[in-house]
């Protein structure tokens, strides 16, 4: 078998792994929960949360050009910070992505039920067996290369945009704009409400972490990684917001609130059958489209902590034309099927995004360390960096860290347990395998 990936994804692709990820999961999935903790500043939620990942957005730029390699986050923690942090990242990203895709599926599995009731199976609902049919399937389509994974995206993500595109049109002309008011309601909390919100949406961005770890697929990678990086932040946010407005526009908030298929509602309300029918089926797409790109990401993952010896090397090797760490992904696969069987919806979501803030604080610190160090050309010598440099990295760490802290008790205590177990693997394993030379991290060398 081949050891290295070969370079299949242009921009589109890399655009439509972010942009098919955080849309899905944003739009489709968690507008009834985010009204229901915030009332119409649900929207000033997802808006804040675009800010708060844009900021990292612009680090994985820099770091991303830098290390075109597969294993995005994990590889530039673990070459500024050391084996410890990055074996801490490695898993905690691996993890997040799983409990993202996992996420996902589930997503996908109330939409079919809009048109299939699937009878439940023990312990397993309805929902959760068609979001098992899909795991599957992407992780069928994973194993078959980057190229078919891109080609499923390209479809996905451009139906999805002119789907919402028309609806956000068509329903900011018709809607009712006092729906909006009171923007933050007293009985959600008032403008208090827009935090624990965005703590709760932040899975929703976690899709531009996703390009990266495709990097060491994509084409020009020193052009198409900051476009797509930076670019499917931007872009989704803007659908967030607009997207948002349009559905609370068109539906009071306290109906919006608890419904899983809340846009799907709304398209019923602006087309009658036919929009609700048609925005259903956009939600299943996005769903889709965000499983599919959640398994791409941690198998990539997967491979790099592997090849890192976070993991065993056993991983790290690719089928033979070098389009897909087989696997990587069936490791990966088994585990996001299982936390598809026995998590919930919200608390996956919520688990994913935990995870994702800790890592995205690690990054903004591994970037100043990258420059503080003033390392040669050799080492590194990134094709884009960061405008506004230490400011930048500074509030991206300080946002990402302190999100954290609107969480809820169960997940900042499983954040805390995580890292201590992640800790106790690289005592117990990492720490006994051979390293490169350059592992030893970058902060490291520069305070000796």
């Amino acid at each position: 078998m081949a050891d290295d990936l070969s370079r299949d994804l242009g921009l589109w692709s890399a655009l439509a792994i972010g942009v098919g990820t955080m849309v899905g999961a944003g739009i489709f999935v968690l507008p009834g929960a985010a009204t229901a903790g915030a009332g119409p500043a649900a929207t000033a939620a997802f808006v804040l949360g675009g800010a708060i990942a844009l900021f990292t957005a612009l680090t994985a730029s820099e770091l991303s050009t830098a290390f075109p390699e597969a294993g995005g986050v994990f590889v530039y923690i673990d070459e500024a910070l050391g084996p410890l942090a990055g074996t801490v990242a490695g898993l905690g990203s691996w993890l997040g992505m799983a409990f993202a895709a996992a996420f996902y599926s589930i997503g996908f599995g109330e939409y079919v039920a809009v048109f299939l009731a699937v009878p439940d199976l023990w312990v397993v609902s309805g929902e959760q067996i068609s979001a098992l049919v899909l795991g599957g399937v992407m992780v069928a389509v994973n194993y078959s290369g980057a190229d078919l994974t891109g080609k499923v995206q390209d479809f996905t993500v451009g139906t999805l945009l002119g789907l919402l595109a028309l609806f956000a049109l068509a329903g900011l002309v018709t809607g009712d704009f006092s729906n909006l008011r009171p923007f933050a309601p007293a009985e959600t909390g008032g403008y208090s409400a827009i935090f624990p919100a965005t703590a709760l949406i932040f899975v929703s961005y976690i899709g531009f972490a996703k390009i990266a770890t495709a990097a060491e697929e994509l084409e020009n990678p020193g052009r198409n990684l900051p476009l797509s990086i930076i670019g499917s932040v931007v872009i989704t946010t803007v659908v967030y917001g607009v997207v948002m407005v349009t559905v609370l526009m068109l539906l009071p908030w306290q109906a919006v609130a608890g419904n899983s298929t809340a846009v799907a509602d709304a398209g019923g309300v602006l087309f009658g059958t036919a929009g609700f029918v048609v925005l259903t089926v956009g939600g299943l797409l996005a769903t889709a489209s965000s499983t599919n790109a959640a398994v791409l990401a941690a198998s990539r993952i997967n491979l790099a902590t592997a090849r890192q010896t976070v993991m065993s090397d056993w991983l790290s090797a690719t089928n033979e034309d070098g389009s897909s760490p087989t696997r990587a992904v069936v490791l990966t696969g088994a585990l996001i099927l299982f936390f598809t069987a026995v998590g919930g919806i919200e608390l996956l979501a919520k688990a994913g995004s935990v995870l994702h803030l800790v890592l995205y604080g690690l990054l903004n610190v591994a970037l100043v360390v990258f420059r503080t160090a003033d390392l040669p050309d050799d080492r590194y010598d990134p094709a884009f960096r960061v405008p506004l440099y230490p400011y930048v990295p500074a509030v991206g760490m300080v946002l990402s860290f302190g999100l954290i802290a609107f969480m809820a008790p169960v997940e900042i205590v499983l954040s805390i347990v995580f890292i201590v177990v992640a800790v106790a693997w690289y005592f117990v394993y990492t720490r006994t395998r051979s390293r490169d030379e350059g592992d030893i991290g970058v902060l490291h060398e520069y305070l000796l």
